[in-house]
């Protein structure tokens, strides 16, 4: 087996090992695992199978099978960039919208403290003036004692 060949499937092995280390210590989600479990069980598919990177690389065009998998390589980053860039537009739309509920629940408490604050205070002004006898029924002399 030449060289590169074994330093492929020692690399391959090695990505699936982190990768499926780090699920476990869930550090990284399943959907983003997946992406570079694919990548690589195929590094280690072409490393076993050298003449599958020779008939990829006649069908696409390319001069030899490391430009093919370079350029794969290409692929699969770009297409890794563009993935992550979408779920970051997703998250900054998440976070802008719990922001704005976040301010609007803020609103709402401080109209509520507000109310409690105005509800409490016509309540201390009415009980802190003196209560007239009028209109509450007499005690009995035998309920006072």
């Amino acid at each position: 087996m030449a060289g590169w060949r074994i330093l492929s499937i020692v690399v391959a092995c090695l990505v699936l090992f982190v990768v499926l280390e780090m699920m476990r210590r869930r550090k990284l989600r399943e959907k983003y695992a997946g992406v570079w479990l694919v990548l690589a069980i195929g590094v280690v598919v072409l490393a076993l199978v050298p003449q599958a990177a020779d008939f990829l690389a006649r069908v696409t065009g390319v001069q030899t099978p490391s430009n093919f998998v370079f350029l794969l390589a290409g692929v699969v980053l770009a297409l890794v960039a563009l993935h992550l860039s979408t779920e970051v537009g997703h998250l900054e739309e998440e976070v802008r919208t719990s922001v704005e509920e976040i301010a609007l629940l803020r609103c709402e408490l401080a109209d509520a403290q507000r109310e409690l604050e105005e509800r409490v205070a016509a309540l201390e002004a009415r009980t802190a003036t003196p209560d007239t006898v009028k209109g509450l029924p007499e005690v009995s002399p035998a309920r006072a004692r």
